[in-house]
């Protein structure tokens, strides 16, 4: 399965490389579909070595253009019959399992149908990510329930900062074309048709286990934990917890994944591998764990990791059901396969990236390791089975986590020796009450047990996390410095277990790769010069990066609220290889850190900074008896500051107009207007994402 598998990923690519190519792609996969069948059928009428050659060509072509044409059908983009701006209602039917997070209610829905400006109703398809504010309507909603809505359809923004994460592109791998924001009054249920029956059932059941868990685990964190580790909802999950866990490699656990499904599959196997005496109980048996696995899988919500995983299960019971042997990277590679048939795109979901290499690196690398040492003590044994297990898991996927995560936990090695452990007995405790939380006192016990279980685990990973150089963290690298590492890890594994000097060579080449590109890269950051007034929401941040040293200024909104770093700046700050950062308030000129830079606050609440020879002005009222216009550079106005175009040209001399965040929406519009009209360049920092000046 490898080389099939290895020509469909090419035509995935393919098809992401060249976009919408794809007008004549189906006649193409027609024909090499119909060319590899006539060559099959031709080797099997007269067998020659050369033919089979030519057949097992046309089937891999064949295989690229399927992929490609999968592709451009599944990622077709919705068009809707009217323009957007027209739309005044939509009806919708929710789709996916209702969010319940802590600032609002999310779903995904389906849309149905559309209303025009002149009362029409249009047939409509494609999806939308809906938000709500709580409210005792928007709490109770579920999967199924179908929605009138007041208002348009919206296409996702683009990111609003440099290197920020890319929102659109998130929903677009996953099929949604728009996003809506709801608030109170602006809808309303009429009625109530599940897309799945099963599905609804597993929501249903999820929902209904939620609030078992709940009643019996008091402790809040260790509640929501159990959400997450047994069922895959982490909603309400604490923002230092989920940092915890993230820091110490650990995160893996509360993500349902296939170590959830293989522990379940374990002890099924485990108290029914002994029933397996004749044909009818095997087919029965078989049944049985199948079905089991596979409604754990749609009570956890199918995320990538767990079809990968319920799909090689199910493939190895069919396997013993067969009575034959399977090949875990053979069987690994049949089900990437299928899950990228049902859907291409999964292949640029991180679970299936990291779940896919995790395994692989587990079959391929943990047995070098037992190599190298097996010690008959079976605790020693099992501890160093484990401890290889880790390392060779973090070693496969290590590389995409710096690409995706920019850090790498120190310590996951300490963390995943007891964590792994806790979290199996978490898990049996956790599926024990799933089955028994309506049987009086044992639900009692259960729940206390699965609570200190977790209790343990949650205090043991926040005092990991608090060890010295716990994370390093600010990786910024490439896909091409990606594929070096890999390539750099398998000469170096194959140089250790043939002993050739040209694995070595090639290892040594990848090194010399990433170091030269490193080098290059930090050279480059040396000269930076640039400052950017960022796009945060209902504040006013500014940041100037100088080599390798940055400043922000930003107002007391911004620090407020500390993730508006950690989302807004931060990315931009690692990729621009920002080794020191020094963060203030608007008068930081005051304060117990001093830096160079020229900045001057009016008693209007007006600042004025020069930068590189750059006046820029923040601007919040209108100065007063100026004997002449102030020429700046540009021009920030902020907090709705009233000015109107002929007053602002008497007291600022300026062309570029930046519109920040503090102002409200009607503000933007109508001043924007006004500004454009009479000749200025306006530059809007919600719509139009941050204002960047950059000198080298």
């Amino acid at each position: 399965m490898i080389r099939p598998l290895t020509a469909f990923l090419s035509g995935i690519l393919l098809y992401n490389y060249l976009g919408q190519a794809g007008s004549y792609v189906a006649l193409v996969t027609a024909g090499l579909v119909l060319l590899f069948l006539a060559a099959w059928w031709f080797t099997l009428r007269k067998p020659n070595r050369k033919f089979r050659t030519y057949t097992g060509w046309a089937g891999l072509a064949a295989l690229l253009s399927l992929a490609f044409l999968v592709s451009f059908l599944k990622n077709s983009p919705k068009t809707l019959q009217v323009p957007a701006s027209a739309i005044t209602h939509y009806k919708v039917t929710l789709v996916k399992a209702v969010a319940l997070k802590p600032t609002s209610v999310s779903s995904v829905g389906r849309v149905e149908a559309v209303r025009d400006s002149l009362g029409n109703w249009h047939a409509a398809s494609g999806q939308v990510a809906v938000f709500l504010p709580h409210s005792p309507e928007a709490d109770t909603l579920q999967y199924g329930h179908q929605l009138l809505i007041k208002g348009t359809l919206m296409p996702p923004a683009k990111p609003a900062n440099p290197h920020q994460f890319d929102y659109r592109r998130y929903l677009t791998l996953k099929h949604i074309q728009w996003q809506s924001y709801l608030p109170e009054g602006s809808w309303q249920v009429i009625g109530l048709h599940p897309e799945s029956a099963l599905e609804a059932i597993s929501l249903q059941v999820r929902k209904t286990l939620e609030a078992a868990f709940k009643e019996h685990i008091p402790f809040k964190r260790e509640a929501t934990i159990a959400n997450a580790l047994v069922l895959g909802v982490q909603d309400d999950l604490d923002a230092s917890l989920r940092n915890a866990y993230a820091r110490t490699g650990t995160m893996h656990v509360l993500a349902v994944s296939g170590l959830h499904v293989g522990l379940l599959y374990g002890v099924l196997l485990f108290f029914l591998k002994h029933l397996r005496r004749g044909r009818k109980s095997r087919v029965v048996i078989f049944l049985f764990i199948v079905g089991v696995v596979w409604f754990y899988a749609f009570v956890t919500g199918l995320s990538a990791s767990v079809l990968r995983s319920v799909w090689m299960f199910s493939l190895v019971e069919l396997g013993m059901l067969l009575r034959r042997k399977s090949s875990v990277l053979n069987t690994l590679a049949a089900v990437a396969m299928l899950l990228l048939l049902m859907d291409p795109n999964f292949l640029f979901d991180v679970g299936f990236q990291l779940s896919f290499l995790a395994v692989a690196g587990i079959v391929l690398l943990q047995p070098l390791f037992l190599q190298l040492w097996n010690p008959e003590q079976k605790p020693m044994r099992m501890v160093w089975e484990l401890f290889a297990i880790s390392i060779a898991a973090q070693m496969a996927t290590f590389p995409l986590s710096l690409y995706y995560f920019h850090q790498f936990p120190v310590y996951f090695w300490v963390g995943n020796l007891l964590a792994v452990p806790l979290t199996s007995a978490g898990l049996y405790l956790g599926v024990a009450f799933m089955l028994l939380f309506w049987v009086p006192y044992l639900n009692v016990l259960l729940g206390f047990l699965l609570q200190w279980t977790l209790f343990g685990l949650n205090r043991f990973l926040l005092w990991l996390e608090q060890w010295p150089f716990s994370v390093l963290d600010g990786f910024v690298i490439s896909i091409g410095q990606v594929l070096a590492l890999y390539v750099l890890m398998i000469g170096l594994v194959l140089f250790l277990v043939y002993r050739k000097l040209p694995w070595l060579g090639l290892a040594t080449v990848c090194l010399a790769f990433l170091s030269a590109t490193e080098i290059a890269e930090a050279q480059r950051q040396r000269h930076i010069q640039e400052l950017v007034i960022y796009s945060a929401r209902k504040s006013s941040a500014v940041g100037i990066i100088e080599g390798r040293s940055a400043t922000l200024l930003a107002d007391s909104a911004f620090h407020a609220q500390p993730r508006n770093f950690t989302y807004t700046i931060q990315p931009h700050w690692w990729a621009k290889g920002v080794q020191e950062g020094h963060r203030f308030w608007p008068l930081f000129q005051k304060s117990s850190q001093k830096r160079e830079l020229a900045v001057h606050a009016t008693e209007e609440g007006n600042r004025l900074m020069v930068w590189q020879g750059k006046r820029i002005l923040w601007l919040q009222k209108l100065p007063r008896n100026l004997a002449k216009p102030v020429p700046v550079d540009v021009l920030v106005l902020q907090k709705n500051v009233w000015a109107k175009v002929d007053q602002l040209r008497q007291v600022i001399d300026c062309a570029y107009v930046v519109m920040d965040q503090t102002n409200a929406p009607w503000y933007v519009q109508r001043k924007s207007t006004e500004l454009r009209a009479a000749g200025y360049t306006v530059h809007n920092l919600e719509e139009d994402g941050a204002w960047t000046l950059r000198l080298r």
